[in-house]
């Protein structure tokens, strides 16, 4: 479920350019959840992730040509210590936590 992939984020958090696990886990959640072909996924500034989805199916009357939606989520999290103990899903990583929401962003 989508709480549990957030949980899962939340409690895993990485700070920025090493998000190496995060990386790794969207990956595999867009190949088992969205069945996304791995060829469509690229890593960008050194932990980042692209993602290329084409539709299927003939354009609607109203397009025109190809068109194109960028879609962005932050995934790094901030170098803070979760001070929450009784969250069940609280940062695993002592001294890195998803404070600001980005969990929430993938």
């Amino acid at each position: 479920t989508m709480a549990s992939i957030r949980r899962h984020i939340h409690s895993n958090p990485e700070p920025g350019f090493e998000e190496v696990k995060t990386n790794a886990f969207i990956r595999q959640t867009l190949q088992s959840l969205a069945g996304l072909d791995p060829a469509s996924m690229r890593d960008c500034a050194k932990t980042g992730l692209v993602v290329d989805i084409k539709g299927e199916g003939p354009p609607s009357a109203a397009a025109s040509g190809l068109r194109t939606i960028a879609l962005r989520a932050d995934m790094d999290a901030l170098r803070m210590t979760e001070m929450n103990r009784s969250l069940p899903y609280r940062s695993t990583n002592e001294g890195v936590a998803h404070l600001c929401g980005h969990d929430g962003h993938m």
